[in-house]
């Protein structure tokens, strides 16, 4: 028999009293159950929100830059500062020390107030060499310049530059851009920008300068270099604008082409005479003819009679 069926039976033979009683009881034992759920329920449910608001306002320390750090440039702890951000504003790939940045190089150029992050650190064991300033591809050319030609000193490494060629002197001086937005990655022996003189008023002289060009553009900077006199111009550092560019033998003048010669064997006429009038010489006049000459004789004295001949 159905347990539930049989629960039925045995309520139907006792007496109204008992029976109101234990279904009262039933019934409150049930609402008791349902109670307890629903708080449990409600319980685990504020224990998640507490949870998450508790993640969510957590905080954690990351590392920012205090002062500009040139890209290849050893990163040294007076350049870092470690703060403390909301947790949910942190990337997973933000440096959490200073000691993981200490030492180690820069990848890119970082800026005062940037966050740092794994990203911008070279790998380990990477050479801090000049060598590491060359990007993949190019070659370093260095040439001379001075106080005009170098923009007065405040060409620095990292700066870009317009390359110009001067030929010629006087009415024919000719001057045009043979390379364009070209980075200077050396300062004379200076291949890393000092930070510590940001905000200096004041330019650094150099005798010479290096920049970073693929080989295609060496060899152009190179016959720059020995056809005429080179001069940089400075651009902003957001501006890398391509301007238009020549070769530097395109400044000089052609050569004349010289006139077709004769083929050989052929009679050449004679060169001009100095002088004369047309450069020629005019006929000489035929020799007259010649005389009969005739003896006439006086006594002991002697006469030549000379005559034309019939």
């Amino acid at each position: 028999m159905n347990p539930l069926r049989a629960l039925f039976l045995s309520l139907s033979r006792m007496p109204p009293a008992v029976m109101l009683l234990i279904i009262v009881g039933l019934a409150v034992m049930v609402t008791m159950m349902v109670t307890g759920k629903m708080g449990e329920s409600e319980r685990m449910a504020k224990e998640q929100e507490a949870a998450l608001k508790a993640k969510y306002e957590a905080k954690g320390t990351v590392v920012y830059a205090t002062k500009d750090i040139p890209e290849g440039a050893t990163i040294s702890a007076d350049a870092l500062e470690e703060r403390e951000e909301l947790q949910s504003k942190i990337s997973p790939d933000a440096l959490v020390s200073s000691s993981m940045a200490v030492g180690r190089i820069a990848k890119y150029g970082l800026q005062a107030g940037q966050l740092l992050s794994s990203h911008d650190l070279a790998p380990m064991n990477v050479s801090a060499g000049f060598e590491s300033r060359i990007k993949d591809g190019h070659r370093a050319v260095t040439f001379a310049v001075d106080s005009n030609s170098g923009v007065a000193g405040f060409v620095a490494p990292g700066s870009h530059v317009d390359v110009i060629a001067i030929v010629g002197g006087g009415a024919q001086t000719k001057a045009q851009p043979i390379l364009s937005d070209v980075e200077v990655i050396a300062v004379g022996q200076l291949w890393q920008k000092d930070s510590g003189t940001s905000g200096s008023s004041g330019g650094v002289p150099a005798a010479s300068v290096t920049v970073g060009v693929s080989t295609q553009d060496a060899e152009k900077l190179i016959k720059g270099v020995k056809a005429g006199s080179l001069y940089l111009t400075l651009r902003n550092d957001k501006d890398h604008t391509p301007v238009a560019v020549v070769d530097v033998t395109s400044l000089f003048e052609k050569p004349q082409t010289l006139a077709s010669l004769p083929p050989p064997g052929a009679v050449l006429p004679p060169p001009p005479l100095p002088g004369v009038p047309g450069g020629k010489l005019e006929a000489a006049p035929p020799p007259p003819p010649p005389l009969h000459e005739i003896e006439l004789w006086s006594g002991s004295k002697k006469e030549v009679l000379s005559v034309p001949k019939s």
